[in-house]
């Protein structure tokens, strides 16, 4: 397939002309000044491990974003503008809760039984339902941004679209840096990947490890720009930026699988929960910004208060869902919480047992990944490198039976004598 092919099976790459008129000019613009800083990051990267890469938006209503092998040495990543689009309006939305109610929605247990018992209002499906192919998703989420938008925080809206674009950008750019597609082949040659399981596990392993090379870069970028405003005399705010990208991130995830809630229904699969991918967004940030303190000094705190903030706001959209204000749901069901990103202090423990289990599986598969030495492929920087569990930790997982961790280990244990051959 050729990458003209490709591009026009997705939707067809799109210009700033495309956008839905319904987003300012402000918004289209910094979408176009990301793609070109995205564009020239990755030319770097490209050229470390001897790869192309092209990178367009595309004419697609959807949600999924992908990168795509061409040939060995050119690939292709789309975005789709349906995602942007839901992102800016999401994002405009939640600006409207940021001067309203601080008191978090306490749901109880979100478990299975309340997920099946879930439904989405119908006022929202713009954004978080699945696009229909009888649906003109551009109006319909013309219509809902007409009645949620908040003029005051046009700016800042613009500046965070563009920021979850870099970031989903660089999600898909670690596949290629990261060579997963072709690692995973390998694996499969060198009988190091045996099963469906095993496949499974290592492309759950490949997603975070495009969030977690995602933050960085993203990050790296960010601090791209205040240099850049610095030399060119241009006022530049870190504290606002820090803030707008954590804010920007948290409202991105809250967009994903809205309709799988408790983090029982994620333990298979090749995502973790978003609100497990979120953490790990924090904890590669902190990581980043540890190596260099006097750089980001504020990031810490920033990245807290962006985050919170974002979940206040999610709160106060459960909180109007479940009024009414986006349309009923049938008699017995939930509308809340709107998104799987829900926090309360009763998740809270789940959330972090789920993270830890996640990382601890992720430091492995990526010791493994790196260890096994036959493709060209980008390195994880120091600052995000996270560390294997030792001997007696690694014994206690293995004996408690944890098929995660089991799966990665037997695959380190089979790379290990691939590289001894």
């Amino acid at each position: 397939m050729e990458a003209a092919d490709f591009l026009d099976a997705m939707g067809g790459p799109v210009s700033p002309a495309g956008f839905p008129s319904f987003m300012s000019e402000d918004a289209v613009e910094a979408c176009r000044l990301s793609l070109m800083v995205m564009r020239t990051q990755l030319s770097a990267f490209d050229t470390a491990i001897g790869v192309r890469t092209t990178v367009e938006l595309v004419d697609s209503p959807f949600f999924t974003c992908r990168a795509k092998e061409i040939t060995p040495d050119h690939h292709v990543i789309t975005i789709p503008l349906g995602l942007v689009c839901r992102f800016y309006v999401l994002a405009d939305l939640l600006c409207g809760y940021l001067l309203g109610s601080k008191v978090m929605l306490v749901l109880g247990d979100v478990d299975a039984e309340w997920e099946s018992l879930w439904r989405l209002p119908r006022g929202l499906h713009p954004l978080f339902g699945t696009a229909g192919a009888r649906t003109d998703w551009r109006k319909e989420l013309e219509a809902l941004h007409s009645v949620i938008r908040t003029p005051d925080a046009a700016y800042d809206v613009a500046s965070m679209t563009s920021l979850a674009l870099m970031y989903v950008i660089g999600h898909e750019a670690a596949h290629v840096y990261r060579q997963h597609g072709p690692q995973l082949r390998a694996m499969k040659d060198l009988d190091v990947v045996r099963t469906p399981e095993d496949e499974r596990y290592f492309r759950r392993f490949a997603e975070t490890d495009a969030d977690v090379m995602a933050t960085h870069w993203t990050m790296l970028a960010q601090d791209i720009g205040r240099l850049t405003a610095r030399e060119k005399g241009w006022e530049f705010s870190p504290a606002t930026a820090y803030f707008r990208l954590s804010y920007a991130v948290t409202a991105l995830y809250a967009l994903f699988d809205a309709h799988r809630k408790h983090m029982g229904s994620y333990v298979e699969g090749i995502y973790a929960h978003p609100m497990v991918r979120r953490q790990v967004f924090s904890v590669a940030g902190a990581m980043t910004s540890a190596v260099e303190p006097e750089t980001y000094s504020m990031w810490p705190r920033l990245e807290e208060q962006g985050w919170l903030h974002c979940a206040f706001g999610l709160n106060g959209l459960n909180i109007d869902a479940a009024g009414g204000k986006f349309g009923q749901v049938p008699k017995g069901y939930n509308a809340v919480p709107v998104s799987s990103l829900h926090y309360d202090p009763r998740s809270m423990p789940a959330l972090q047992a789920a993270y830890d289990r996640e990382m601890r599986f992720y430091a492995v598969m990526a010791a493994c990944h790196e260890g096994l030495g036959v493709l060209r492929m980008g390195t994880a920087p120091e600052a995000v490198r996270f560390k294997v569990p030792d001997g007696r930790i690694m014994a206690e997982l293995l004996e408690a039976g944890d098929p995660a961790v089991r799966a990665a280990h037997a695959m380190s244990l089979r790379a290990e004598a691939v590289r001894g051959r």
